[in-house]
């Protein structure tokens, strides 16, 4: 089994330079080897409430790139309503500089044109609120994954994992679950890479690879 653990500071407060991801190790029980990731491609975020996933996506797909678009997929109104959001966003604005460009979500719908038609590095933030952005909205699997796969530029997702803890009571907590789990899964299976975050340190998810039966 291989595993892949990011190592170094994530959080505010890390004296290397900007943007420094540190470095992912991959090791196995016969090899032992080092990379350092890229930003060529196509990644995915994914952890709980303030374990530090938006911040290691802003700085992966900041590094080595001039101009980055930033996709908030929350409703405006959360921010009008909601003390502690806007000031969650407030927090996430404050650490982006001004080579920034961001873009708010009017209806959900207008991510796929978005993504798809993308000329810049991208970073989306977040699948749960784009989810959550109506109540009646249905995401298109099928035009999420061609709009991720059509993209030609850098892009990468931050997405809530909120499977892992008590089932939900209500019929609209199971729906927002249900739904977030099967995007999750539909990104997934689109990027190139995918990340679990947790306590602002990170380790690499894989798809596991099954030999025949008998062997």
């Amino acid at each position: 089994m291989t595993t892949a653990v990011i190592v170094g500071k994530v959080g505010p407060g890390d004296e290397t330079e900007p943007g420094y991801l540190g470095t992912l190790y991959e090791s196995s029980r016969s090899i032992g080897r080092c990379v350092d990731i890229k930003n060529s491609g196509k990644y995915m975020f994914l952890g709980g409430t303030r374990s530090g996933k938006s911040l290691l996506a802003e700085q992966t797909i900041a590094t080595g790139h001039s101009q980055i678009c930033y996709v908030a997929t929350a409703p405006r109104a959360w921010a009008l309503s909601d003390s502690d959001f806007a000031a969650r966003v407030a927090g996430h604005q404050a650490r982006r500089g001004a080579n920034w460009r961001s873009v708010e979500l009017d209806v959900p719908g207008d991510l796929y044109d978005l993504i798809e038609k993308a000329d810049i590095p991208t970073l989306v933030d977040s699948i749960g609120g784009w989810v959550a952005h109506d109540i009646d909205f249905v995401p298109d699997y099928m035009r999420l994954e061609r709009a991720i796969r059509r993209c030609s530029v850098p892009l990468s997702f931050v997405a809530e994992e909120a499977g892992l803890s008590t089932h939900p009571e209500s019929k609209v907590a199971r729906r927002y679950v249900d739904l977030l789990g099967q995007v999750n899964q539909t990104i997934a299976n689109c990027v190139d890479r995918v990340f679990f975050v947790a306590a602002g340190r990170a380790i690499e998810l894989v798809s596991p690879i099954f030999s025949g039966e008998g062997s």
